[in-house]
Parts: C-alpha cells; sequence; structure tokens
C-alpha cells in the first residue's frame, strides 16, 4: 500500500499516518508526492483540496485506491447550489425535515447598487422583493430581517445585513459613470496623473480553483485581495464598512434572518457538526460538536447591525480575540437550562436528519455538483443556527473545513481525524485491530444510500489543465 499524507492541515498528518500504520503495518509513505509511484496499484492519499489534479490522475491508474475528494462537491458547499438542491428536493416532499429546518434562502445575481431592483424582480423566487416592499413602512422591530451571502466566498467575506432594497444597494459598489469613462478614455496612457495620483496596482491570480469563475476578476479593486499564502491563507478579505466589489462577487444568496436565538452569556452562537461523506454514499456524523460564538453581546440586527455582533465566524475575530473570549467551545459544555428539556439530545437527532438528508438530496437532485464516488470520501463541517425553540437551521456547508489547534478545538480535532481515517481504512477492507471499533463508533451513521443510488457509470476522472 502506497501513502501519501499531505492535508490542508498539515498540524494533523502525523496522527492521519500513525491511524493508518495501525491499519495498515506495512504501508509505505512518501513525503513526497513527485515520489509517488506512477503504477501503484494500492494507493491512498490524502491531499490539500486545492492541488487535486495529479492525485486524480495516480487514483485513475489504480486498482484500488481511495481519495480524501469526491470530484465535485459544489452541490453543497456553493451556498447557490445548495439552495437549489434544496428547493428541488422538498419541491416533491413537502414532509421533507428540511422543509423546516432550511431558512427561506434566494438566490440572486447582483451587479451594481443602481440595478438592484431589476436583480431582485428577476430572481426566481420574488419572496426577497415583497418582503423588502413591505418593510419600507415598517419600524425596524417589525421588519423581516435578511443576511446576504457570497455564493461562493466563505471566511465572513461579503456577508450583510438587510432589510430594505435601500440597505441592500448600500451594500454594492456603484457604476462608474459616463463621464467618468469620458474622463479615462481622454487620457488613456494618464499621461497627465502624476505618480501620487495613480491607484496602486492590485496584484491578481488565478492559481486559486473556483476563481476562474469569479465574472471580472481583473477588474477587481484594492479593498478586495486574496491572501497570498496559498498553502495557509486561501481567503478573500473585506472590511464590513466597504461595499462589495461587484466584479469580484456576482452570485449571492439572501436568507431570511433568524433573530430569536437563546444567547450564551450574551452572545450568538452556532453548532459546528463534523460530517463524513464515504463512497457512494454512506453519511455519518461526528458525537463531539463544536460551538462558536460571536465576539460581541448580541442585539437584533435594527439595534446592533454589527456583524461582530451578528456573525459567529470565526474568521472575524483574532486569534487572540478567540483564546481570550473562549469563542471555540465544546457542545458539552453548553449550558443545560437556556432552553427547557433535553434540548441537546434533540437537536443532535435533527443535524443528524439534516445533515443526511442534505447529502442525499445533492446526490440525486445535481448529480453532476456532487459526486460521490465508491472510491473517495469527503469531510464537511455543517454549520446549524438553534433558535429559542430548539429548532436547528442548517446554514452552510463547508468543504476542507480548517481545524483549530488551541482550546478545545485542538483534541477533537486529533480524535475526529482518527476516528474519519478508522473508518475510511474498513471501507476499504483494512479495519484494524478490534480496539479501532471503539473509534469508529464516535461517527453515527445517518444514511446508506449505496442500494438507492447504485453504481456509477464514472469510470475515470479527467483532471482539469
Amino acid at each position: 500500500m502506497h501513502v501519501f499524507v499531505k492535508s490542508a492541515n498539515e498540524w494533523l498528518d502525523g496522527y492521519i499516518q500513525d491511524t493508518i500504520k495501525q491499519h495498515i503495518p506495512e504501508a509505505v509513505f512518501y513525503d513526497d508526492f513527485e515520489n509517488f509511484p506512477e503504477d501503484a496499484e494500492k494507493t491512498i492519499q490524502i491531499c490539500n483540496g486545492w492541488h487535486l489534479n495529479p492525485h486524480f490522475i495516480t487514483l485513475n491508474k489504480s486498482k484500488m485506491g481511495l481519495l480524501n475528494a469526491y470530484p465535485s462537491s459544489d452541490g453543497v458547499s456553493r451556498k447557490d447550489h445548495l439552495a437549489r438542491v434544496i428547493e428541488y428536493w422538498t419541491t416533491k416532499r413537502p414532509k421533507s425535515q428540511l422543509n423546516n429546518h432550511w431558512p427561506l434562502t434566494v438566490r440572486l445575481s447582483l451587479d451594481y447598487a443602481e440595478y438592484v431592483d431589476e436583480s431582485l424582480a428577476a430572481a426566481d423566487d420574488l419572496s426577497l422583493m415583497y418582503s423588502l416592499e413591505d418593510n419600507e413602512d415598517k419600524d425596524p422591530a417589525d421588519r423581516e430581517w435578511w443576511i446576504l451571502k457570497p455564493a461562493l466566498i466563505d471566511c465572513g467575506a461579503g456577508i450583510r445585513i438587510f432589510s430594505t432594497e435601500e440597505e441592500l444597494a448600500n451594500c454594492l459598489e456603484l457604476a462608474e459613470s459616463d463621464d467618468e469613462e469620458e474622463e479615462e478614455d481622454s487620457d488613456p496612457d494618464g499621461a497627465f496623473e502624476t505618480p501620487e495620483d495613480k491607484e496602486p496596482e492590485t496584484p491578481l491570480t488565478l492559481k486559486l480553483p473556483g476563481l476562474d469563475q469569479l465574472d471580472g476578476l481583473v477588474t477587481a479593486t484594492g479593498k478586495l485581495k486574496v491572501g497570498t499564502d496559498l498553502d495557509s491563507s486561501q481567503k478573500w478579505l473585506t472590511n464590513e464598512n466597504e461595499r462589495i466589489p461587484s466584479a469580484s462577487m456576482r452570485m449571492f444568496v439572501a436568507q431570511r434572518y433568524i433573530v430569536s436565538i437563546p444567547p450564551i452569556e450574551g452572545r450568538k452562537w452556532h453548532v459546528r457538526a463534523y460530517v463524513m461523506s464515504l463512497g457512494r454514499l454512506k453519511v455519518y456524523v461526528y458525537k463531539e460538536l463544536l460551538t462558536l460564538l460571536a465576539v460581541e453581546k448580541y442585539q437584533p440586527p435594527w439595534k446592533n447591525p454589527g456583524l461582530k455582533s451578528s456573525l459567529t465566524n470565526t474568521s472575524l475575530q483574532d486569534s487572540d480575540e478567540v483564546a481570550e473570549m473562549e469563542s471555540m467551545r465544546s457542545w458539552d459544555s453548553i449550558p443545560d437550562d437556556i432552553l427547557p428539556g433535553d434540548w441537546k439530545a434533540d437537536v443532535f437527532r435533527q443535524i443528524c436528519q439534516i445533515s443526511g438528508e442534505t447529502l442525499q438530496a445533492a446526490a440525486h437532485t445535481m448529480a453532476d455538483k456532487f459526486t460521490p464516488l465508491d472510491r473517495c470520501f469527503e469531510l464537511f463541517a455543517v454549520d446549524f443556527l438553534v433558535d429559542t425553540d430548539a429548532n436547528a437551521w442548517l446554514l452552510e456547508v463547508n468543504e476542507t473545513p480548517a481545524f483549530y489547534q488551541h482550546g478545545v478545538a485542538g483534541p477533537l480535532s486529533k480524535r475526529l481525524m482518527e476516528s474519519v481515517m478508522s473508518m475510511a481504512m474498513q471501507h476499504i477492507g483494512h479495519p484494524g485491530p478490534e480496539e479501532q471499533v471503539e473509534v469508529r463508533d464516535r461517527l453515527v451513521q445517518v444514511l446508506d444510500e449505496t442500494n438507492g443510488l447504485g453504481k456509477s457509470n464514472i469510470t475515470m476522472i479527467v483532471p482539469e489543465k
């Protein structure tokens, strides 16, 4: 068995290798993929999701292989695709769990602030347009509030909260006027500009997956940039008070904002579940959940529309803030009395049902965007918001999730990867010693769609050139 391990979270690689050795003691490990044998018949590849092409080539050639990514998982990881998956699925299944656990979501194609009304009218669902019209004559506290999320970008970039069409327009940049364009044309070479007048050039790159799909990337402004360290900082960075550059973000979703939540120490929070999708198609939920808290005290958006109060994304917080404010906590440490009854067990049951049905829906309704194959598996971080009725709302699905070394998240990540790899080893016929049964039991199986999907007709994965 030839094994290459270099994941997106390299600090976990040693634990991944140790788990593989427990199941396959004779496995041969490679530190450099260039030395990996091209004709290897048995392979295990745990790689960074940003470097999949050569790994799919190797998987094609092997007789028995395992890779930690599907050919495509955009059907769940892109917010606009996920919204379409759930729409298709629930339309034909009115009793689906997703009908009661997915906020009303409208897909939007937005460009400039001046054309917001046209975008609202062109949406597949007019619920947002009617809601914003009704809000005009209401006091802010009586309005229906919405949250705007870019379909492709994560880490909290480009997220805004709004309740009227004017507020939505204020989130977007203005189109250039004809006068400005004429001025630029009259001095095409910048002959009348001094060096101090010129805008600094923005370094651009198409090295990150998916960026070639962003319309007009070459016109991006200096206020939106990509982290230059591709191995550790594949992030878009924006300021919440700046307008969103429409040349770089085009597809969005607007979700109904859930106002009524039970705060923890006065702060908003959400639950992160780790969901393993294995082969074609078994789904497992890891028993240990992670709780992520906002950095500021929570107030409804009409009192405090600031993102640090309303958003629980830890990427909006400095590492010192995360540690000082204990923004990451174990699920078991959350007080039992913030909601009545045995609400924690009920929320976990909901999480299991929602996670399984979401991946099932994606595989059946958008197979070209979510392609589970027997020789692949993938780990997702699925985020849920819990309201005052102990109802778990699906927020988003994150592929190649980031793991945190500090606090409770570090030990949790190690135990999680041990369980994930043990389950993956069993999948390829190497269950390992008896004690690994307990390790695998940390994962709760919530779906087995092997018979429902049948055998895939995909025989080869052709990498992008």
